[in-house]
């Protein structure tokens, strides 16, 4: 997750992190974490918390939009990559809420 587009989205809904923690229920300084990409691989769900609480799509903080420099806009041949991740759920976490997050995340991915 890129730090820099939560935190454009907060300040431009002139959240705190205080506030913003007191919509989502997560910490003050777990959100800090995020927004100085130190932490850079938040849960789905916590994702989805923030993205609900900022009034913006999963998407938005899912996507990324950014480019090697040393590629031109109008590249014939985008430069493609793989993207890995392993969701894990115990059997008591698996409900219809979760894998609705998940198919959302995959069709987030999926949307070129």
């Amino acid at each position: 997750m890129d730090g820099n587009k939560l935190k454009r989205s907060r300040t431009e809904k002139g959240y705190s992190l205080t506030r913003l923690s007191e919509l989502t229920g997560i910490s003050k300084s777990y959100l800090s974490l995020i927004e100085r990409d130190i932490q850079t691989n938040p849960s789905l769900d916590i994702v989805d918390k923030i993205a609900k609480s900022l009034n913006v799509d999963i998407e938005y903080f899912v996507n990324s939009e950014k480019r090697d420099s040393n590629l031109s806009f109008n590249e014939k041949h985008p430069v493609k990559s793989i993207l890995k991740f392993e969701i894990e759920l115990s059997e008591q976490q698996l409900n219809t809420h979760k894998l609705k997050q998940i198919k959302d995340l995959i069709n987030a991915i999926n949307t070129d």
